[in-house]
This record gives structure tokens, C-alpha cells and sequence, in this order.
């Protein structure tokens, strides 16, 4: 049985920033990558691509089940909220944001997400990439729940996504250096206020959260 430890606001914002430097260790793996081939990661091979998803899934997946285990068996936090059942307004909420975030990405890619992402890889990478999102969806929304925890606590405020806002400020941002594309960068930040406002909108359940935003990010 795991030792139980006193529940403070600053136990949700260490284990918050730690899914954040998940997703910021990606950024230096690829550093490194690009040094070992010599040569800009959007020209990596098949080979050299599903290798490093699956790196990163096997990173990102190690640290969002370590966050979980910390924050229900540890702090005895009911991370999944399984029991809080989204409301009706809430769903229709959700159905908006989805809509959004379609429309954002057909201005953005000038078409389906999923179907480009397809037609340019093939569908052995197809598959890898997707894996590497649903692990990337995974940690995302186990961070919002914890920043957002975090925020809830220290501000005595539940009707502000800061979850959400603080995932724009850092993952979100992180887009523009890493794609190169400011207006692509932006539309990242965007879409990270999406999936806390989606987080809210489904009464903080997490698996309804999940399936939420996977919608918003690969629709």
C-alpha cells in the first residue's frame, strides 16, 4: 500500500510542472537527434521517425502513469472523476468547441487533419503518429487536471480554465519555436485553451475529457 502523504496546492504544481517537462524533454531529444543524423528533423526517415515516437510514448507514458499513481494513491486525489457526469450544457459546450476546432484546422491545413496526415505519411507511419498523439492526449489532459488542481486551490476560483491557460503558455507557445510558424504556433495555443475549457465543460472526467479533446486535436 502507497504511503500516504498530506494533500497542499504545491504537491499538484510539482507534479504538473513534471508532465510539462515531459513534454519539454521531446524538444531536447529531437536537439539530439538532429545532431546524431545531421540533419532538420522534418527530414528524418520512416525509420527515423517511428523511433523517436516511440522514445517519447514510452517517456510521456512512464510520467503520466508515475502523476497518476502520485496523485490517487498518494494525495488520495480522485483524478479520473469518474462519478462527475457531464450535463447537458456542458456536452453542448464541448460539441462548440470540437466545431472550432475543426474550423481552425481547415483554415490551417486547408483540409481534414487526419485525412492529410494519412495521404502524406502512409499508413504504417500513420499508425506510429497516431499512437505518439494519443500518449501526447494522454499526459495533456493528466496535466490540465493537476495545474488546474493546482490553480483551483491557491485562487479559490473553479470557473477559470487554468489548466488550460497555463498548457498555452507552455505547450502551446512551444509550437512556434518547434513548427517554425507563428500563426501555427498560435492556433497551438488555441487549441490548448480548448482542452481546458473542455476539461470544465465535462465536469473534470477525465476519460470524457480525453475523448474531448482527442476530437478537438485530430479531427
Amino acid at each position: 500500500m502507497a504511503k500516504q502523504y498530506k494533500s497542499k496546492p504545491s504537491s499538484f504544481f510539482i507534479m504538473g510542472t513534471i508532465c510539462l517537462l515531459g513534454f519539454f524533454s521531446e524538444f531536447i531529444m529531437l536537439q539530439t537527434e538532429q545532431v546524431l543524423y545531421n540533419k532538420h528533423y522534418f527530414r528524418f526517415t520512416i525509420t527515423e521517425s517511428v523511433l523517436h515516437w516511440v522514445l517519447v510514448c514510452v517517456l510521456w507514458g512512464l510520467i503520466g502513469l508515475m502523476m497518476f499513481y502520485a496523485a490517487v494513491r498518494m494525495y488520495a486525489f480522485d483524478l479520473t472523476k469518474k462519478n462527475n457526469l457531464p450535463n447537458k450544457k456542458g456536452i453542448a459546450a464541448s460539441a462548440l468547441l470540437v466545431a472550432g476546432a475543426v474550423f481552425l484546422k481547415l483554415h490551417f491545413y486547408g483540409g481534414w487533419r487526419i485525412h492529410l496526415d494519412f495521404l502524406r505519411s502512409g499508413w504504417f507511419q500513420f499508425i506510429f503518429q497516431y499512437i505518439y498523439y494519443f500518449f501526447e492526449l494522454f499526459l495533456t489532459v493528466i496535466t490540465i487536471a493537476l495545474l488546474q488542481e493546482w490553480c483551483e486551490r491557491v485562487f479559490k476560483n473553479s470557473k477559470l480554465p487554468f489548466g488550460g491557460i497555463i498548457f498555452a503558455l507552455t505547450w502551446g507557445m512551444s509550437h512556434i519555436i518547434t513548427q517554425g510558424d507563428t500563426l501555427l504556433g498560435i492556433g497551438y495555443i488555441l487549441l490548448a485553451l480548448m482542452f481546458g475549457m473542455a476539461y470544465l465543460f465535462m465536469n473534470k472526467n477525465l476519460l470524457f475529457t480525453f475523448i474531448v479533446v482527442s476530437l478537438i486535436f485530430l479531427v
